[in-house]
């Protein structure tokens, strides 16, 4: 049972790293094309509202790579947690924990990229608040059931 589990972690791990890894390479192609460094910047970087578009390119790559590195080190921590035997790690609900205030940074600054393009408004979607909240949520009972499999070694 343990081996067949952790032979699909591994594929699904697999997929999730493959995708973190594009997903990567793709918000720094957008802040590449934005601020330049290759090619002709696309962004308007005038002098309205500079500082903010400064903040939000930076934002998006910061919060974008560490929400990316976030997912893949929470299932390779899953394989390694599934390998010895137990499914709730620690480590892993600190990174769910951590994962909230990140996504939700991540998102500000993703729905507010078009300021750097020359849109003059700021815009928050309610995604920004629901999705941190349910990673709460989630957090919540990770921990729980982290809690509960501690108990379980113990009484055993």
């Amino acid at each position: 049972m343990k081996t067949n589990l952790s032979k699909r972690m591994s594929v699904i791990t697999g997929f999730v790293i493959f995708f973190g890894v594009l997903n990567i390479l793709l918000l720094l192609v957008k802040a590449e094309n934005a601020v330049g460094i290759w090619s002709n910047p696309l962004g308007k970087w005038d002098e309205e509202w500079y500082a903010w578009k400064v903040v939000v390119l930076i934002g998006y790559v910061i919060f974008g790579l560490i929400a990316n590195i976030l997912t893949m080190v929470f299932m390779v921590n899953s394989i390694k947690s599934i390998k010895c035997g137990e499914f709730f790690s620690k480590c892993n609900a600190n990174i769910i924990w951590w994962s909230a205030p990140i996504y939700f940074l991540s998102s500000l600054c993703a729905n507010n990229f078009a300021i750097i393009y020359g849109v003059s408004y700021f815009m928050i979607y309610p995604g920004t608040f629901f999705t941190p909240l349910l990673l709460i949520g989630i957090a919540i009972i990770y921990s729980a059931g982290v809690r509960l499999s501690e108990e379980n070694r113990l009484t055993v």
